[in-house]
């Protein structure tokens, strides 16, 4: 039956080379980058593309830097829930081979999915119907999160300690409503987020700077170096030093 898989994938610097026979490959560059060979052409995929890899066609990759990317599987011929376009739509964008660039709404939606489905892989086909409908042009339904607007104050304030009173009066909603619209649009409650928006505001201090884990815990609202190393280690799969050795 046709189905749907979203993950991530972390790639290798050894060499593979294979072909999906029934069902198209996206795959979206997350961090670092992945080397990748179809038919007479290819390129790398790395943060701000991705490759559409139609059924059949076989492709080789590796990546030099240890790249992982958000890679979905999905049969051409399945139509996914939530959105409208007709089938043929959606198959004439999976069916050639390519690399393509993506907007900077397009990057965005793909970082916030990504931590989202290795947290709640039960909402995968809801995550991958989003992906599909980005590409598509389809504009997304409307949400009762003011998410800008709540990403701005979170963000601001990741030092300290935020509650769910705090989130709601930024939001305009009650507490109760903020928590019922917040599992239905994000698939978490309003502090799971909050967490969420701590630990990826952590993992680009780690790649991307050389400040010390100490500051970072701080700045990222964790008592101590502890309590983060332990919250890091079960979000990322990797310790702030493993993953600052591997970059």
């Amino acid at each position: 039956m046709p189905e749907t898989k979203l993950d991530i994938h972390h790639y290798a610097d050894a060499s593979n080379a294979h072909s999906h026979d029934q069902q198209a490959q996206l795959v979206f560059g997350l961090h670092g980058s992945l080397e990748l060979e179809f038919g007479q052409g290819g390129g790398r995929v790395q943060h701000g593309n991705v490759a559409i890899i139609a059924p059949g066609e076989r492709h080789a990759f590796f990546s030099p830097d240890q790249g992982n990317c958000l890679v979905l599987d999905i049969d051409s011929d399945l139509t996914l829930s939530g959105l409208t376009q007709e089938r043929s739509r959606q198959r004439r964008l999976l069916e050639q081979t390519r690399l393509l660039p993506l907007s900077g709404e397009q990057s965005g939606l793909v970082h916030s999915l990504a931590p989202l489905i290795v947290a709640q892989p039960h909402l995968a086909d809801a995550s991958a119907a989003l992906l599909i409908g980005a590409l598509l042009g389809e504009p997304p339904a409307p949400a009762r999160l003011p998410l800008t607007r709540l990403n701005h104050y979170i963000d601001g304030h990741l030092a300290h300690p935020l509650g769910v009173a705090d989130l709601a009066t930024v939001s305009g909603l009650s507490a109760s409503r903020l928590n019922h619209w917040c599992l239905r649009e994000l698939g978490c409650t309003p502090l799971e987020y909050v967490r969420r928006r701590r630990l990826q505001r952590a993992q680009q201090l780690v790649m991307h700077t050389e400040r010390a884990l100490t500051e970072i815990a701080a700045e990222c609202g964790y008592s101590s170096q502890s309590a983060f190393t332990q919250a890091f280690r079960r979000y990322w799969q990797a310790t702030p030093s493993q993953l600052r050795q591997q970059q």
